[in-house]
């Protein structure tokens, strides 16, 4: 059973792409185990810069509402339209504007503190679920590992994720391109130490459950645009 406190070692050679993290959890009497606290750890650390981060945003800037209420004025005030387009215009952006605090983590409502439970949360589903994709592609290409080895080595995916740290700092965002991107030769690795494959069978494991994502994204949009056509039509 690894020690917490070996996490930021592990950590580092992950994000180096160093076999070792994942020869040591592949090797572990429950990886598993380690692979969901790590996952929840980085989820927990993540949510309190995001907590702090916004806290910070807020004190710095007038009050939500008083932000809404300048741009409806300004925009009243130069907008040609009339005032039956302004009022729709208006209705939408009021509509939107609670997305578009929580989208930027501005406010001080009560329900950022649900942060803390929900992003730990939701890591740990993207980390079960990307890993069992890639662990029934990784056997299916041959692979010799165990479900709980491929568990406790592609939680160390998640590793970029530590640069979310960063937004405990007002107006700093991090590109998700990036964290993906990095995760995933994170990912590949892992999966050539735990199912002992070649690099290209790995990197294809790695990839299968972006690939398949996206394949579900575009058939829902496709079955969403044929749902609205017929509709529309009438039928």
């Amino acid at each position: 059973m690894l020690q917490p406190d070996n996490y930021p070692r592990l950590l580092g050679q992950a994000l180096t792409l160093e076999p070792q993290p994942f020869v040591e959890l592949v090797d572990d009497d429950n990886p598993w185990i380690e692979g969901l606290f790590f996952a929840f750890l980085m989820g927990l650390l993540v949510a309190a810069a995001r907590l702090l981060g916004g806290l910070l945003l807020s004190a710095t800037l007038p009050p939500p509402d008083a932000v809404l209420e300048t741009i409806v004025v300004t925009l009243r005030q130069a907008s040609p339209v009339s005032s039956g387009q302004f009022f729709n215009t208006e209705l939408l952006l009021r509509q939107i504007w609670p997305w578009f605090l929580a989208g930027i983590n501005y406010g001080n409502g009560w329900q950022r503190l649900l942060g803390l439970i929900l992003i730990p949360l939701l890591y740990i589903g993207q980390w079960l679920l990307y890993a069992s994709i890639a662990h029934c592609v990784a056997r299916t290409m041959g692979g010799g590992g165990k479900y709980s080895e491929t568990l406790g080595a592609l939680a160390l995916s998640l590793s970029p994720r530590i640069l979310l740290g960063a937004t405990l700092i007002p107006f700093v965002s991090i590109s998700p391109l990036l964290l993906h991107g990095w995760g995933v030769l994170i990912a590949y690795r892992g999966l050539e130490v735990a199912h002992n494959l070649p690099p290209g069978k790995a990197g294809v494991s790695a990839l299968a459950p972006l690939v398949l994502g996206g394949l579900l994204v575009v058939l829902g949009g496709v079955a969403g645009s044929v749902w609205m056509a017929l509709g529309g039509g009438g039928v």
